[in-house]
């Protein structure tokens, strides 16, 4: 097979340096062979030359948070054919530059995982954690594939049975006690898999750090942020049936440039901890009495019985006056929190939480890296490292995916545009390589 050149472009290479202006990407099969400004180098003869002036090239973006292995088994949208509607997610997550998932759990380790993992040309890379480990809840939480754990011994054999079934790292979830959290975490390291946690509820977040866990998913802290003279205030709001999962009422009390907050990002930089923030979820929770929220681009392009159920789910069902009143609040203060976290050494992910009602594939990843830079302050520079290098650092393949650059997988998006003069080109995609193939 010819070399495949594409000519002319800016180069986004992902790992934060300045971009290569007129540059060449050399794809050699499903590999980057090189990667130079035009005339530093010669073209191979032979070589198959794609015109692509006036365009971008980024890597394929990573969506490092989605559920996409639920849509499998109907165990989270209910539809006559689940396996066409995981089909639709998968394709379109692709013709949208997202050519890597991380799916954070909640789907059959076994026969779900395989069919992800094998996955099909039209579908992005799978990175996936199967079951997830929890601890008991009152009532019981409704997912069907939890593993409900609640002492240290059935922890380490639930997490090496995980491991042994080829998953790519592990989760654990908000009812699972700090003696379980540890022994699944020291049962993992010493199978060299990374452990991520939803904690905030029942273990704080910065206990999960200070135990080893690699990554946190969703800006999920607790009470330890909100002074001292506001807890009663807190402890005192009415309970909402979401509050363990998401955890948004301290954000109406805490302060995210307070020494408390900063205490606990220093302990995050210093740990090297990963965070998913998936702000577009908590956009679409906490914006959810607006249009905007309810009715995102792309919200056209899903099936009715989807966009119908995504209504039934909406979170904020039983949110009161004051909640929404206290909603843009918690909002701002999340974001402020992360791009603090991200100026302060945090390494920030994006990901977004497909498939929570009204987080619409594809286009929600374009959102994500929005919110990054328009609410956290990111440069559209560090909005892309975070959904291209630093992501394939989370993943542990960094040496394979995340960045343009010589011997890494041709995982490439061409966009008509600059994403640096306007975050929102990242939208504008022309074409999808993954694995050197021209993909969409």
């Amino acid at each position: 097979m010819a070399a495949t050149a594409l000519v002319g472009g800016r180069v986004i290479d992902g790992t934060g340096r300045a971009p290569i202006e007129d540059a060449v990407v050399l794809i050699d099969g499903e590999r980057i062979d090189a990667v130079f400004r035009r005339g530093d180098m010669e073209v191979p003869s032979g070589a198959d030359v794609v015109d692509i002036s006036g365009s971008t090239v980024i890597p394929g973006l990573i969506d490092c948070h989605v559920h996409v292995g639920v849509l499998a088994d109907n165990s989270f949208l209910q539809v006559e054919d689940p396996a066409s509607l995981a089909d639709q997610f998968m394709t379109t997550l692709l013709s949208h530059g997202v050519t890597t998932v991380r799916d954070t759990g909640n789907f059959n380790p076994d026969e779900v995982f395989r069919t992800f993992k094998e996955g099909r040309d039209g579908w992005p890379r799978f990175f996936g954690a199967g079951t997830i480990l929890d601890g008991p809840a009152d009532p019981p939480a409704p997912w069907r594939w939890l593993a409900i754990i609640d002492d240290e011994a059935s922890a380490r054999e639930e997490t090496a049975k995980l491991v042994e079934a080829g998953m790519d790292f592990i989760k654990v979830y908000v009812w699972a006690s700090l003696p379980v959290l540890r022994a699944v975490v020291s049962e993992a390291h010493r199978r060299g898999v990374r452990v991520a946690a939803h904690v905030g509820h029942t273990v704080t977040v910065e206990e999960a750090v200070k135990v080893g866990v690699d990554a946190l998913e969703h800006v999920r802290v607790g009470r330890e942020l909100v002074p001292e003279e506001r807890q009663a205030e807190l402890a005192a709001l009415p309970g909402r049936i979401l509050d363990p999962l998401v955890g948004f009422q301290p954000w109406r009390y805490i302060d995210p440039e307070s020494d408390l907050a900063d205490g606990l990002i220093a302990l995050m930089a210093e740990r090297g901890t990963f965070i998913t923030p998936t702000l577009t979820l908590s956009q679409s929770i906490l914006a959810g009495n607006t249009e905007a929220a309810t009715c995102p681009e792309g919200l056209d392009e899903m099936p009715e019985a989807v966009a119908e159920q995504w209504s039934q789910y909406a979170y904020p069902f039983d949110y009161s006056e004051t909640d929404w009143e206290a909603a843009p609040v918690e909002l701002r203060n999340q974001i402020a929190f992360i791009g603090r976290a991200q100026r302060g050494g945090v390494n920030v992910t994006a990901g977004t939480d497909l498939t929570n009602p009204f987080v619409v594939p594809g286009h929600s990843m374009h959102e994500e890296l929005r919110l990054l830079v328009d609410g956290c302050g990111f440069t559209p520079t560090e909005a892309i490292v975070a959904g291209t290098g630093r992501a394939a650092e989370l993943l542990g393949q960094a040496d394979e995916l995340g960045t343009v650059e010589k011997r890494k997988l041709a995982d490439l998006v061409v966009l008509d545009g600059n994403p640096l003069d306007d975050i929102g080109n990242t939208r504008r995609v022309s074409a999808v390589y993954k694995g050197g193939k021209l993909v969409a």
